[in-house]
């Protein structure tokens, strides 16, 4: 028996794919998981809007970690951002780095060339 099949296409910002990539083999599995059967099904319901200097985004909490991502539901895509734990107030936290890629005007960058890659629909 098979889940709910995805309906909303997964793209990775550079800076998210290189945090996937940093992942080990177990979290990358719980990762996918998130993905394609939450995220990729239905992102709004399995998600929680970030507030402040980060609305506009979701989260996803999975073991430890956190998926960041943005939802386009015209274009049926969720261009994911971040990936990675909560730490607080440290300079590795996700959501720390997140902003600061926002503030220098690198992550809108990023989504940009995500949504670029799809065809017209």
């Amino acid at each position: 028996m098979t889940g709910p099949q995805p309906t909303y296409e997964i793209l990775f910002t550079d800076e998210a794919m290189a945090d996937v990539q940093s992942l080990d083999g177990s979290i990358k599995k719980r990762l996918r998981k998130a993905l394609t059967g939450k995220i990729g099904v239905e992102p709004e319901q399995y998600g929680t809007p970030l507030r402040g200097n980060l609305a506009g985004y979701w989260k996803h909490e999975f073991a430890s970690h956190r998926v960041i991502y943005r939802i386009y539901a015209d274009r049926k895509l969720a261009a994911v951002c971040a990936v990675g734990t909560r730490k607080g107030l440290h300079e590795t936290d996700v959501y720390h780095q997140l902003e600061a890629l926002a503030k220098i005007g690198r992550l809108a960058e990023q989504i940009l060339t995500v949504v670029k890659l799809l065809r017209p629909r």
